[in-house]
């Protein structure tokens, strides 16, 4: 008995920080003082844990276009909120406004979703 419970206990002690891991703080990676409002072409929607990511074509200030990725909240909390993965496709017109990273790449947290036309799809306000 004493040798399982020592099993589940070592178990337990390597499992928990890798858990604590695959998360990570907003500060850690985004800058409040850095808000993004991007319009773009959807490229691509990943539907994934911990974060959904919507990637995007933006057209840059000297006419260039620039890749985008931008950290959504949980698939589940998207899905609550009305999104599903069929609710945004590829060539899809987007403006996201939110908080860019820290490190200064074209990577945002979105704070609000909305289609080109103004059709709000989510923002945080609603949580």
């Amino acid at each position: 008995m004493r040798f399982l419970l020592s099993m589940v206990i070592g178990l337990v002690s390597v499992v928990m920080p890798l858990s604590a891991l695959s998360h990570h703080s907003f500060s850690a990676e985004f800058d409040v003082g850095r808000p993004v409002d991007i319009v773009g072409s959807v490229i691509e929607v990943e539907w994934t844990n911990p974060h959904a990511w919507i990637h995007l074509n933006v057209e840059n200030q000297s006419g260039g276009t620039e890749k985008w990725a931008v950290e959504m909240l949980g698939v589940n909390t998207l899905v609550r909120s009305g999104m599903t993965p069929q609710t945004l496709k590829a060539g899809d017109r987007l403006r996201i406004t939110g908080f860019g990273s820290r490190d200064g790449t074209n990577t945002a947290n979105a704070s609000s979703v909305s289609r080109e036309n103004g059709e709000a799809l989510w923002s945080s306000a609603r949580e």
